[in-house]
């Protein structure tokens, strides 16, 4: 989901309207799977990302694409699982993903907008039939951060996995 709150910073586990919708999509074997934010909060997670029950989703670029300016900061070093320096991120943060320069339906997109979706790619390549259907969503979480490959946020030092699918 990338439904994240502008501006909104949350350093710990926050409430509201959506905690108690995240909890019952969990309940129910859903895993979600909400975008970390782009305000390249280096302490902090955004609206509704910071909720317990929810798998916050945060951006690292894929390849060296050289300078990458964002309206919030600028890259100017680029290369593969390097944290793009909009992602929001906090010990909180639970998984990583590509999200800089991001093409769907005609558009190239760049955030932790077009993260959650690769991880919610994942997690479906998890469920298939030939691989974990039945998996909970404790352990497909598990299974996604167990085998990442860990990224250093060099922003703040924080370790966190990057999803690895073939792990």
């Amino acid at each position: 989901m990338s439904i994240g709150s502008k501006g909104t910073r949350y350093n710990a586990n926050c409430t509201g309207a959506l905690a108690q919708p995240i909890s019952d999509l969990r309940a129910a074997g859903i895993v979600p799977l909400l975008a970390a934010g782009n305000d390249g909060y280096t302490n902090g997670l955004s609206y509704p990302a910071c909720v317990s029950s929810a798998v916050s989703v945060g951006t690292v670029h894929d390849s060296n694409i050289g300078r990458k300016v964002f309206s919030a900061c600028t890259d100017s070093t680029t290369y593969s699982d390097r944290v793009a320096c909009i992602t929001n991120s906090n010990s909180a943060l639970k998984l990583l993903a590509p999200g800089v320069n991001i093409v769907a339906g005609g558009y190239t997109m760049s955030g932790s907008s077009m993260a959650a979706p690769h991880a919610s790619g994942a997690v479906a390549v998890l469920r298939a039939s030939n691989a974990f259907p039945n998996a909970s969503v404790d352990e497909i979480i598990n299974r996604l951060s167990h085998t990442g490959t860990l990224v250093t946020d060099h922003r703040n030092g924080l370790r966190i996995p990057r999803i690895n699918l073939l792990a």
